[in-house]
């Protein structure tokens, strides 16, 4: 029974000693608040022809780095590898969604160093690619955003309203 009160007693004399150990939660939290401060890279989806067909859809996706450090993201699943790959979501005004005809990939992780873009501090890096190589689209009102993400580390940012007309 002695034995046993003395366990406890050391038992909770150790705990005691590593809790003082830590570090105070406001610490951790300040350090998480400086990491989360920099600016995430935003992304932007645009039409860049007024006249569009089923045939070609003609958009621009650019990557803005607002940070004052440069910022890089992984060309999977965004427009920077235009033939491979669902990045985009696209529903028409019945709420359909458009379907999906491209390629799409199994890959090897972690991605390889060639398949990231750095992005300069407040600058931005932009390529045009053609919808209507990927999806099957008639004509109609479009909804367009891009929902790439996940391993690209790039947001959902803007949506488009796109009109297509006959061919």
């Amino acid at each position: 029974m002695i034995r046993q009160f003395y366990l406890v007693i050391f038992i909770a004399a150790t705990i005691s000693v590593s809790c003082q150990n830590q570090k105070p939660i406001s610490a951790t939290n300040e350090a998480k608040q400086t990491v989360s401060e920099a600016p995430k890279l935003e992304t932007h989806l645009r039409t860049v022809a007024n006249n569009v067909t089923a045939d070609s859809v003609q958009l621009s996706f650019t990557v803005i780095n607002n940070a004052d450090t440069a910022q890089q993201f992984c060309k999977w699943k965004t427009p920077f590898e235009p033939r491979l790959g669902k990045y985009m979501e696209i529903i028409d005004q019945q709420g359909n969604e458009a379907q999906f005809t491209g390629a799409m990939a199994r890959r090897v992780m972690p991605p390889p160093a060639e398949s990231y873009i750095q992005v300069p501090p407040h600058d931005s890096v932009r390529i045009v690619f053609d919808l209507a190589k990927n999806y099957s689209l008639k004509s109609g009102q479009y909804t367009v955003r891009y929902i790439g993400g996940g391993i690209s580390g790039l947001q959902p940012g803007n949506e488009i309203k796109i009109s297509i007309k006959g061919h």
